[in-house]
């Protein structure tokens, strides 16, 4: 799908809010995600679509272990224990792993995962940021006063 350089440029900037359908959890990749982890990791899931809505590119870096770190902590599996660290990271690893595996997420080549909806969220922001930049809608007849 070919997207105008303004949309696209628009579409970076974080998102306030995304739509979520009400029947999300009928979806056969939902459905696979609560059989394997239950209401927890689709409570975390639906937490990580925040974080990619708030962030510039929809996008989180996954390379380092403090990468790994960060994002088991802000979707809640960072345990607190002072050797719990590496467990924490392969937790968070296995849990995007299988988001990976079902289809909820992708990798973008550039050690980053996304979500395929956010980026169409996306999109469609950038495209009611574009349309508002232009401004509203000329009157039809210049020579009438405006109301």
């Amino acid at each position: 799908m070919m997207v105008a350089k303004e949309v696209h440029d628009k579409a970076q900037d974080p998102m306030a809010w995304f739509q979520h359908d009400s029947n999300a959890a009928q979806d056969q990749k939902c459905q696979r995600l609560l059989f394997r982890y239950g209401n927890a990791g689709y409570g975390a899931f639906w937490r990580l679509c925040e974080i990619l809505a708030n962030t510039t590119t929809h996008s989180l870096p996954v390379e380092t272990d403090e990468d790994w770190l960060i994002l088991a902590e802000q979707i809640g599996m960072r345990k607190a224990g002072a050797f719990d660290e590496i467990s924490s990271v392969d937790d968070c690893k296995d849990f995007i792993g299988c988001l990976l595996e079902i289809g909820l997420l992708t990798r973008d080549g550039k050690g980053r995962i996304e979500s395929a909806r956010m980026q169409k969220n996306a999109l469609y922001f950038g495209m009611q940021r574009a349309n508002g930049a232009k401004g509203g809608r000329p009157r039809k007849n210049k020579s009438e006063p405006m109301k």
